[in-house]
């Protein structure tokens, strides 16, 4: 849970917004959270990705891999949690969430 706390706090730090973690353990065999963030450009999308590797670099987590860290959605795969930090337009376009909808969210404001 300190992972997961780390990668909350960050991401409320960078000021993205619409944060929601999916507790994916019961799921998905290949992670264990999956996270859905809106930033409002991408200079604050790039932000989000850089801080988020100083921040795991911090607490002795080996570096995310990153797709898309140019454009408008980008993914942070750090190996047991997925971090998705999509631009309003792009998140509303893709609409994961409705992917999800059986899925248990996690409280953030309780990690």
């Amino acid at each position: 849970m300190k992972k997961l706390k780390t990668i909350v706090t960050i991401l409320d730090d960078v000021r993205l917004t619409d944060i929601i973690v999916y507790d994916m353990r019961e799921v998905n065999p290949f992670f264990d959270y999956f996270i859905l963030s809106t930033a409002k450009n991408t200079r604050q999308l790039s932000a989000a990705i850089r801080e988020t590797k100083h921040g795991l670099e911090a607490i002795d987590e080996p570096l995310p891999k990153i797709e898309g860290s140019g454009g408008a959605w980008a993914l942070i795969d750090a190996n047991d949690i997925i971090i998705n930090v999509f631009t309003e337009t792009e998140r509303s376009y893709y609409n994961i969430e409705k992917m999800w909808l059986d899925v248990p969210q996690i409280d953030i404001a309780s990690l």
